[in-house]
């Protein structure tokens, strides 16, 4: 599979692996755990129009967008399953740790071009996430987008198209 992909862009994400390092930051991401609680009691008839207005600071119409691709309650399930793939605490599962691990491990041969976009202010995808991306490409393009938040699609969707055309633009033109 890997030698039908030419690029990665990765963005404002993070990779928990558990490892000391991440579960200090994962810790202390009170909207993370806030949204697990929601989906523990709500289950998928969580309301996601006032989770993303809570925690992305976006306005009333734009978050109904949130909640069109869900006609009915059965399609938010992957939503529900969202946060238990999170390995935050020791006892968390093994095979979503291990899982994670292989995904590092994997990332660590990568060596075609990767685009790293981060915001300088998401509530994941910076600090100790952001460096570990670093670390795993050295090679890479690192690009701190100015006051993207969590939801760095959704506040800054042109410039980082623009960021992503641009770094297509130049590998196409390197081969």
């Amino acid at each position: 599979m890997p030698d039908l992909i030419d690029n990665l862009c990765i963005l404002n994400t993070v990779l928990p692996c558990r490892d000391d390092t991440f579960l200090k930051h994962i810790v202390n991401m009170f909207h993370f755990v806030s949204w697990s609680a929601a989906i523990f009691v709500f289950q998928t008839h969580i309301p996601l129009r006032y989770v993303f207005r809570g925690y992305a600071r976006i306005d009333y119409e734009t978050s109904r967008g949130y909640t069109a691709p869900f006609p009915s309650y059965k399609y938010k399930a992957g939503v529900a399953r969202w946060p238990q793939l999170v390995p935050m605490l020791p006892w968390g599962n093994k095979r979503i740790i291990e899982d994670m691990r292989s995904t590092k491990r994997f990332l660590r041969t990568w060596k075609k071009p990767v685009l790293m976009m981060f915001s300088d202010n998401g509530i994941s995808g910076s600090g100790a996430s952001k460096e570990l991306f670093k670390s795993l490409f050295p090679h890479g393009e690192d690009i701190v987008i100015k006051d993207g938040g969590h939801l760095l699609q959704e506040f800054k969707g042109e410039e980082l198209a623009e960021h992503l055309s641009n770094f297509l633009r130049r590998q196409s033109s390197i081969k």
